[in-house]
Order: C-alpha cells, then sequence, then structure tokens
C-alpha cells in the first residue's frame, strides 16, 4: 500500500472512533487531522471534507465486498449491503443520522439509485423506466435500511433481508392483480 493510500485509510479510521464518543456535527477537520496526526493540509490533498470520509469509507469497503459487481444481482447486493452495515451498525447508525449536502445519507441515496437504475433497465428495459419509478424504489430501499439500522433492536440482517423481500413480494402481488 503507498504511503499516500496509508494515510487516506489512518484519516478514514479517526471518524469511526471519535462517532462513537461525538455526533458527526461536533466532530472538526482539525480533531481527525490531531487524532491521526496529519496536518490539515494532508487532509484536504485525500478529501474535500469530513463528509467526503464518511462516503469514502462506504464506497471503499463495498467495493472490497462487492469485488465483481456487474455477476451480482439487487438482491446479492441488497444482502452484502444489510451484513456490512450490520456490522457496523453503531458506525451507520450515526452516519446515517448525518443530513445535507454531500451527508451520507444523500451519499447512500446517490449510490443505492445507480443500483436500482441498473436493475431496473435489465429487468424492465431502458424505455419503460420513469424517475419516478427509480426514486420510489430507491427512496423504498433506502429508507427501510435507515428505518432497521436505527431501531434499538437492530434485527439479524437475514431476518431483515427475508421482510424486505415478503414486502417486494406484495408488491409484485398487488401490481400483478391491478393488471387483471
Amino acid at each position: 500500500m503507498s504511503a499516500s493510500r496509508d494515510t487516506k485509510k489512518t484519516l478514514a479510521d479517526e471518524p469511526r472512533r471519535l462517532m462513537m464518543i461525538y455526533p458527526f456535527e461536533q466532530i472538526t477537520v482539525t480533531q481527525l487531522c490531531k487524532g491521526c496526526g496529519v496536518n490539515r493540509k494532508s487532509f484536504y490533498y485525500h478529501f474535500r471534507d469530513k463528509y467526503d470520509v464518511i462516503n469514502w469509507i462506504f464506497d471503499t469497503e463495498m467495493n472490497n465486498i462487492i469485488v465483481d459487481s456487474s455477476s451480482l444481482s439487487g438482491w446479492v447486493h441488497l444482502t452484502c449491503i444489510s451484513n456490512y452495515f450490520y456490522e457496523n451498525r453503531y458506525f451507520y447508525k450515526r452516519a446515517l443520522e448525518i443530513t445535507g449536502q454531500n451527508s451520507f445519507s444523500e451519499h447512500f441515496r446517490d449510490v443505492m439509485f445507480q443500483g436500482v437504475k441498473k436493475d431496473y433497465h435489465s429487468e424492465i428495459g431502458s424505455a419503460e423506466v420513469t424517475d419516478f419509478q427509480l426514486s420510489f424504489f430507491t427512496d423504498a430501499i433506502v429508507m427501510a435500511f435507515h428505518r432497521w439500522i436505527q431501531s434499538k433492536s437492530c434485527m439479524m440482517p437475514d431476518e431483515f433481508m427475508r421482510q424486505l423481500w415478503q414486502c417486494a413480494k406484495v408488491i409484485q402481488s398487488i401490481t400483478l392483480e391491478s393488471e387483471d
């Protein structure tokens, strides 16, 4: 691993530690730098802001989990994400509380939107897909993850995915009934 990559990884470890103690809004770039012995210039070389660090953590770790995403179905992706979120639930519980521009919530929705779009296009065909449909399913999935990871008694990922699957089957059933 290069020195630059090591520095970036070190900077990314610090918010995990600090978010166990403080709400994200109270964490400053100065604290992140001080905690890992890096100057602000190095921080800004690697990241735009503290929000970018959180998004980078998710992107990097998900890329390590889902190595060849082109061959995996959307459902397998969701299962991987649910297992990853559960293993890191204390961090993501705090990360999902962050709202606004550049927040993890916004980033997670953008990532999920692209996944839904890819799956929807392969199932339906691109000519029939509307932004409304993509947003509907994206928002449903993102909110399900948000409510699940934020709940006090966070169920196991396999149970969460089972319940999500049940919801998908109900939507499919209702849709098929309305077509008759």
